[in-house]
């Protein structure tokens, strides 16, 4: 079950994520192109990429790309350790960023409420609404708090069987 859920995320938030990453680098391109060529920038440009774009790439890609375990990381010494020390140094590593990202989750999640019922809008020329933007945190965050289940999960399940979980790309053969 929790491997479907997970997959549906990496799916759906990858292409949200890819979709504003292409969209932010369209506009950009346009707006100076627009400004420098023809003196006529895109007055809504800088607040659209500001306030919406970056934080959905950011956001929506944070979850796919651990659960594809495709971030950055320096593993010189958890590579060399014995599975079972690996799977407590995944296990403890998942603990804090289920921990750090459920309070992600659980403030901006009050953040963006509070916005919604009083319908603010960002003080521009084009009055955005300010909660779409609040939004994007606890929605990409609730993605990371899934993915920090599921890999909490997998290194308990490595702790106890000795077993490595099926399904995680990206990740070396563990050594005997």
């Amino acid at each position: 079950m929790i491997r479907r859920i997970t997959h549906w995320v990496d799916t759906a938030f990858s292409a949200v994520a890819a979709t504003a990453l292409a969209a932010m680098t369209l506009l950009i391109v346009a707006d100076v192109t627009l400004r420098y060529g023809l003196g006529m920038p895109i007055f809504f440009a800088h607040d659209l990429v500001g306030l919406y774009l970056t934080p959905a790439v950011f956001f929506f890609g944070v979850g796919p790309t651990y659960a594809r375990n495709e971030h950055l990381a320096v593993d010189i010494l958890t590579l060399r350790l014995p599975p079972r020390l690996r799977a407590m140094s995944d296990m403890l590593a998942a603990a804090i960023g289920l921990a750090v990202f459920t309070l992600l989750v659980w403030c901006s999640w009050d953040r963006f409420w509070q916005s919604f019922l009083r319908d603010e809008v960002i003080a521009s020329i084009v009055p955005w609404p300010a909660w779409a933007s609040y939004l994007l945190v606890p929605a990409g965050s609730a993605a990371m708090v899934l993915v920090c289940a599921a890999r909490l999960a997998d290194a308990i399940r490595m702790m106890v069987t000795g077993a490595r979980p099926a399904g995680r790309p990206g990740e070396p053969e563990a050594r005997a």
